[in-house]
């Protein structure tokens, strides 16, 4: 498991919608925006979906920690909530 280390700066939930091309219904969703340094370090922002922001809210300004897996749709690396909960 990796850990996304940085500073959250929002958490909010995004409205849910219907998408124009093909009609899906779209539900909302819970999300955090987390500021991090980029190999170069220049700002990096990551936009995660969560489960729920309960426990997230308080901690806007502060360091966190989030356990998330990597994928890349084509070449940019992108960050992907995982539950701490083993599924043992």
């Amino acid at each position: 498991m990796l850990v996304l280390v940085g500073t959250l700066r929002a958490a909010t939930t995004l409205p849910g919608g219907t998408n124009k091309k093909t009609g899906e219904i779209i539900k909302p969703r819970d999300v955090l925006q987390i500021e991090t340094l980029d190999g170069r370090g220049l700002v990096a922002m990551n936009t995660i979906t969560v489960p729920s922001l309960d426990k997230f809210t308080p901690m806007i300004g502060k360091e966190v920690k989030l356990p998330v897996r990597a994928w890349a749709p084509g070449a940019t690396v992108n960050y992907m909530y995982e539950n701490p909960v083993s599924a043992a």
